[in-house]
């Protein structure tokens, strides 16, 4: 059991790392991205800037521009798709695991469909060909892979089944596929070809999409500012490292009042680069009433600013009805979650399979004994 006082000295240890007074960084960003903002060749240089060490996006207006978002009053259709999994247990001898894909349909003013809330099991049954598939990242990037197909599969029957009705699925996370930036060739060529063809799908069926991050910890617009602060030499670091600890929240927290929404702009991280243009990701940030939320979003959709418009009245709206957070994404997050008597019923389900088949089914000695630990 947790010994309560030792956790109360190793917390004290660290808060000095956990609770940094960011005061005078506060007061260097907003001054600095005030200048950079009003600076007519700022963007030129950056357009110039190669050597940069993070991402840094680019943009076409003026980043002080704030767009004020209405109220979405027409009649549509917010559905959305989230993942959630039960690992293969080592101390099982059944190499096999599952996704649990939840689906949420939500109508709105007027629109001619019904709410719908389902979730979709699909059990993978591992073999020696799928080790990769069936370790931890694996099994991550192929839940997103069906969370995409799932989609793209709602999408197109709700556009079938309501083609005049403004429809958009929400996912929550990011456009920007980060974790496969660090995967091995072979896995990352994998999954980005098969994620990058069903975007494409979305692209062709024009399904409105969005990606939202909760309380995001970007840094785009914060390496904006160290550029200005350091006049584009990054190996002057004593210049911005008192901003190191700040996200673009910050700034956009100053900028942005309630319902409003920044410009967009455009990632230009590693990965985003094997995105074919049309699906390039875009985003802005959106100050919900609540948080500064982040809206990711293809650039087929970012190019358009009616398209754009459409998603952050939506993505608001949705963030008022769920209390600050989009409540299709609560709901579908919901319906996917895996919960510890699923996880006992999958496994018991097995071994039961497994008797009746004859099939000896070993389970470790370890797992056993936390199952009905004896004293």
């Amino acid at each position: 059991m947790l010994d309560r006082f030792k956790l109360i000295v190793e917390l004290q240890k660290i808060a000095p790392s956990l609770f940094i007074d960011t005061h005078s960084s506060y007061d260097l960003i907003q001054k600095a991205w005030q200048a950079l903002s009003n600076d007519p060749t700022f963007f030129l240089k950056v357009q110039q800037c190669t050597d940069a060490p993070w991402p840094i996006p680019l943009w076409k207006d003026n980043l002080a521009h704030t767009i004020p978002v209405e109220t979405y009053t027409n009649a549509h259709i917010v559905f959305s798709v989230d993942g959630s999994q039960i690992y293969p247990d080592r101390h099982n001898s059944l190499p096999c695991f599952l996704i649990n894909t939840g689906i949420v349909i939500l109508p709105y003013n007027g629109a001619q469909s019904t709410v719908q809330l389902l979730s979709e099991p699909t059990v993978f049954a591992g073999n020696d060909n799928d080790q990769a598939l069936l370790t931890i990242d694996g099994i991550n990037c192929k839940r997103q892979e069906l969370e995409l197909a799932a989609g793209l599969k709602i999408g197109k029957e709700i556009k079938k089944n309501n083609p005049t009705t403004q429809s958009i699925l929400l996912f929550d996370g990011s456009l920007i596929f980060w974790h496969l930036s660090s995967k091995e060739p072979e896995i990352r060529n994998y999954f980005l070809y098969s994620y990058l063809q069903l975007l494409d799908e979305f692209y062709h069926e024009k399904i409105l999409q969005c990606w939202y991050i909760s309380m995001p910890k970007s840094k785009e617009l914060i390496n904006l500012v160290r550029l200005y602060l350091c006049n584009f030499d990054h190996t002057k670091k004593e210049l911005y490292e008192p901003i190191n600890s700040v996200i673009d929240s910050t700034i956009m927290h100053a900028v942005l009042k309630p319902h409003q929404r920044s410009i967009v702009l455009s990632n230009h991280s590693s990965i985003s680069t094997y995105y074919p243009s049309h699906l390039r990701p875009f985003f802005f940030y959106l100050n919900t009433g609540n948080e500064i939320g982040r809206v990711e979003i293809p650039a087929w959709i970012a190019h358009d600013d009616s398209l754009v418009s459409i998603v952050a009245q939506i993505v608001i709206d949705q963030c008022i009805k769920g209390g600050g957070y989009p409540v299709a994404l609560a709901e579908a997050h919901e319906q996917a979650v895996v919960k510890g008597a699923d996880r006992e019923f999958f496994y018991h389900f097995l071994q039961k399979m497994g008797m009746e088949r004859n099939y000896k089914h070993a389970i470790s000695r370890k797992s056993l004994k936390k199952r009905g630990m004896g004293i």
